[in-house]
């Protein structure tokens, strides 16, 4: 082959190099591109898309999203701390969900009922929170109590990480629970079909029902039995262990159907009824009996069931949905580990 030939070829060559060059170039930042994008589609798995999913749905509009639950949860621990010094978590995942979502049907109800609401309710529910209690705050000046006002609760968002208007806003929606419980309240009559009573309220794990049960057909005095057994100290009476008194149908709604439907008449010891926070052991004294209510916590107790059945039709009603698997939930608890202090 002739000089100019290989010349000839050689160049060749070259335009032919020359050619590859840029696919080269293009596959080389492909996969440079490649490598770099894997980690971070994996950081997007693990981080960010789960964060952005939705949780909680009203009417199709969504209201809670997963990274709001780790973020509400924090917050809540955050502020546990700061204002009892207790190391507690902000709470159940599941648990801060639903009670995030129903803080969204709180305020679109209240809005439509018409309820008055006022920022004044949240300035003063503040200053009862900040402000110091002791007799000495009486003589103080209007000034040093807004001073110390200030001071007490910019220290506090400080310690809690939360802006003025976070923290706020979880007040707000406290009244406006309360608010919505009175205008409920109002609706709840004060005159009901009633049982008198005397319990007794086992932890759920306890195991030997049928044992107390036994003992008390034998003879043995109930209230010498709830004395040693009964965990209830709020509805039944310290003088009188296990006495609890009228109890109007709709106050305990697991427990209606064995005091009232059945009907089993004065002098029966009921149970074990298995409920959602305990099992009952339950003496039936007299009733059932028509008559108003006379207890307060009783009616209190009317109340808070009361709102719990509207907060359940307004679910229905306003096509509530959750979605929360357990990913979401190991998810949450993960980033509430890895954000707060360690002292938490």
């Amino acid at each position: 082959m002739s000089m100019a030939s290989r010349t000839r070829v050689s160049r060749s060559d070259q335009g032919s190099a020359k050619g590859r060059r840029p696919w080269l170039v293009a596959a080389g930042l492909f996969l440079l591109l490649a490598i770099v994008a894997v980690p971070s589609y994996g950081y997007y798995r693990a981080y960010v898309q789960p964060a952005n999913q939705w949780a909680g749905r009203v009417g199709g509009e969504v209201v809670v999203t997963v990274g709001q639950v780790a973020e509400r949860i924090q917050t809540l621990a955050l502020l546990n701390e700061t204002s009892d010094g207790s190391a507690s978590a902000g709470g159940n995942p599941f648990e801060i969900l639903r009670s995030m979502v129903e803080d969204e049907l709180v305020r679109g109800i209240v809005t439509e009922l018409g309820v008055p609401t006022s920022e004044a309710n949240t300035d003063t529910a503040l200053r009862e929170r900040f402000l110091p209690t002791d007799s000495t705050a009486s003589a103080a000046s209007e000034e040093q109590l807004e001073r110390e006002f200030r001071e007490a609760y910019s220290h506090f968002l400080t310690r809690g990480r939360i802006s003025d208007n976070e923290y706020r806003e979880l007040i707000r929606v406290q009244i406006f629970r309360e608010l919505l419980k009175v205008e409920i309240a109002n609706r709840v009559p004060r005159v009901a079909e009633q049982v008198e009573i005397a319990w007794i309220v086992l932890p759920s794990d306890f195991g030997e029902e049928e044992t107390v049960i036994d003992l008390l057909r034998q003879g043995e005095p109930f209230e010498s039995v709830a004395r040693v057994l009964n965990t209830d100290r709020y509805f039944a009476d310290t003088s009188q262990p296990g006495y609890v008194g009228w109890v109007p149908k709709g106050a305990f709604p697991d427990l209606d159907e064995y005091l009232f439907d059945e009907s089993p008449g004065a002098g029966s010891i009921l149970g074990p009824i298995f409920a959602k926070d305990g099992t009952y052991i339950i003496a039936l004294m007299n009733g059932p009996t028509i008559g108003e209510i006379q207890n307060e916590k009783m009616f209190g107790q009317m109340r808070d069931e009361g709102f719990e059945r509207w907060m359940e039709a307004e679910w229905r009603q306003r096509n509530v949905e959750i979605q929360f698997t357990s990913e979401d939930y190991r998810w949450v608890l993960d980033q509430v580990e890895n954000e707060l202090p360690a002292s938490l």
